[in-house]
């Protein structure tokens, strides 16, 4: 998803030599060209697939193993890349990862960086992907490559990517900048619009002439396949004040259903803000509205996203009409409260208690699901729309979380449709330090309420003041079923400990698939693993490992389906991982 990528910062120092585009990898770019970071690893070799679309002999391969989400390599060129003409970059990719798999091409260099989302179409043959970069500087000239971004790597062919010819192309025309109020009555055209996904937009004769909007022009987007984000934009030809008009609003017509998700982001080159109105009728016209209030005034791109979250079809209900893009005044945002626990939201919480990062959206609603497992009347609620795999909710608290010895533990009742054994995470931080500690939990069922705890126990007392949701990890941020979770009760509970030594939690520890099928690779960051000790649902032991080595594989096919717990013990103490077993 192009469009809600943060800008990741890779720390890394470059030591190749500098390059230019296009690149083959047959004399061009060395393995010593090459600048890895967090986990990627990059070589020229040779081609493994010599078919098809590419029959080169030599091309470049990544291997993401372990490390961080965001691993992969970079190159730096000899001159800025110039995007006045040449807005397209195309790259051959080939891997067996399973279709769909997300590859960000970002540039770097002394200007903002810019990263743009491509994802694969096929698998075990090469194919070509395409990024557009309409709009960006002519200041950049690193590439860098980020092969499955959001996923760490596993080093299996699964984590493996090859690539080759890179070079850059002709692609649209930068549309023309307009100002706003935009009513399609001065003269715009089809070409003002870039766009993405698998959406059209043009401009067209009113079809649906009424009371509410007369205009004889307005907008039109037909979304017919691609993917859930499909959408159009505009550029703006100056920054958006948003400091007294903070407000949004835009006439819209559709037949699609009531209910149907409008996404609006505002964008610049350094990044963009978006917020959800979810239509009210079908088959009128109403003016949906998005209050901003509170962000900066430095964007100068609209994003129109209808119905996101589904692919469109091409029929009445992917078509939508749009007029009267303006600014207006609307009601401030009262700043969040801080709360305290437990947080029940019977009364203490409210949706503008609750600060959104990456494409959170949290709020406080009726329960939808009231039965004996959770009959509270009021309910949180966390949708994952756009955004990063990290998308993130924050609730202040009043007071630093006190005891965390004895009642470190945080359990919390969560309702989702998303599959069994998705990942939660949740944090505690605080908002006057830079402390923070997080753990992870996973849904034991689908379609229920159940409740969950994350062991956050910590000899420092007085630390923690700041609740943070991370539900759904690392999976699609489309705002379906599966990308909504419903919270409640949220609390301090006492931490167990197993009588035989003192338990402390491995920050330095990861786990890797997890879900886990045939091998399970544990990995330490800086120490030695003594033991692994794998325990089933029930308390059973079913595995011991003793590897003596930072990085320690366990044979787990034999093993039924289900989540396991694996303790591990190292120089600096014990701690236990949740794991999930397909």
């Amino acid at each position: 998803m192009k469009s809600f990528c943060l800008i990741l910062i890779t720390l890394t120092v470059f030591t190749g030599f500098s390059q230019s585009l296009p690149i083959n990898f047959e004399g061009d770019i060395t393995t010593a060209d090459f600048v890895n970071f967090d986990g990627g690893t990059a070589i020229v070799t040779t081609n493994p697939m010599p078919s098809g679309i590419n029959t080169s002999s030599s091309v470049a391969r990544i291997i993401r193993d372990g490390e961080a989400a965001w691993a992969g390599s970079k190159i730096l060129l000899t001159d800025n890349l110039d995007f006045s003409v040449l807005t397209k970059i195309s790259m051959k990719v080939y891997t067996t990862a399973p279709v769909g798999t997300t590859v960000k091409f970002k540039l770097e260099g002394t200007g903002s960086s810019v990263d743009v989302d491509a994802t694969t179409t096929v698998s075990g043959t090469w194919e070509t992907l395409e990024w557009i970069f309409v709009g960006t500087s002519n200041d950049l000239n690193e590439i860098v490559f980020m092969f499955d971004i959001g996923n760490v790597g596993d080093g299996t062919a699964n984590s493996t990517f090859y690539f080759d010819d890179i070079e850059q192309l002709v692609g649209p025309i930068a549309p023309t900048e307009l100002s706003l109020p935009i009513d399609f009555e001065m003269g715009e055209v089809d070409t003002d619009f870039l766009n993405d996904g698998g959406a059209t937009a043009t401009i067209i004769p009113n079809p649906q002439v009424d009371g509410i909007n007369p205009s004889a022009t307005v907008g039109q987007i037909t979304r017919n396949g691609g993917e859930y984000w499909a959408g159009s934009k505009i550029f703006i030809d100056s920054n958006i004040d948003l400091s007294t008009q903070w407000q949004m609003s835009m006439k819209v017509y559709t037949t699609a259903p009531v209910g149907t998700r409008i996404k609006l982001e505002l964008e610049n080159a350094d990044g963009n803000t978006n917020l959800d109105y979810l239509t009210t009728v079908s088959g009128a016209w109403e003016t949906a509205t998005w209050n901003f209030h509170g962000q900066d005034s430095d964007y100068n791109r609209i994003q129109f996203l209808f119905d996101f979250g589904n692919v469109g079809d091409g029929t009445a209900t992917s078509i939508f009409l749009f007029d009267d893009v303006q600014q207006e005044v609307g009601p401030a945002i009262p700043d969040p409260r801080p709360t305290t626990l437990p947080v029940d939201f019977e009364n203490s919480v409210v949706t503008t208690d609750f600060t959104n990062f990456f494409g959170s959206v949290a709020s406080v609603i009726p329960n939808p699901h009231i039965n004996a497992n959770n009959p509270s009347g009021t309910v949180g609620k966390f949708v994952r729309s756009g955004g990063a795999g990290y998308a993130r909710s924050k609730l202040a608290l009043t007071d630093f979380i006190e005891n965390m010895a004895a009642f470190g533990t945080i359990s919390m009742k969560v309702y989702t449709d998303a599959p069994v054994g998705t990942l939660m995470k949740f944090k505690l931080e605080s908002n006057v330090a830079d402390f923070g500690k997080e753990q992870d939990a996973y849904t034991t069922v689908s379609g229920e309420w159940a409740t969950y705890s994350w062991d956050l126990s910590n000899a420092d007392n007085g630390i923690y003041n700041v609740l943070t949701l991370m539900l759904g990890y690392a999976t699609p941020n489309d705002a379906s079923a599966n990308a909504t979770f419903l919270f409640d009760d949220i609390q301090q509970i006492a931490t167990l400990s197993d009588g035989t030594s003192q338990i402390v939690n491995l920050d330095n520890i990861i786990s890797y698939p997890n879900p886990a099928k045939d091998v399970l690779t544990i990995r330490a960051a800086n120490d030695q693993i003594q033991t692994i000790t794998l325990f089933d649902i029930l308390g059973n032991q079913v595995k011991t490992l003793k590897p003596n080595s930072q990085k320690a594989t366990m044979h787990v096919s034999d093993l039924a389906s289900g989540i396991y717990t694996a303790k591990i013990s190292t120089l600096e103490g014990e701690g236990s991982i949740k794991l999930i077993i397909e």
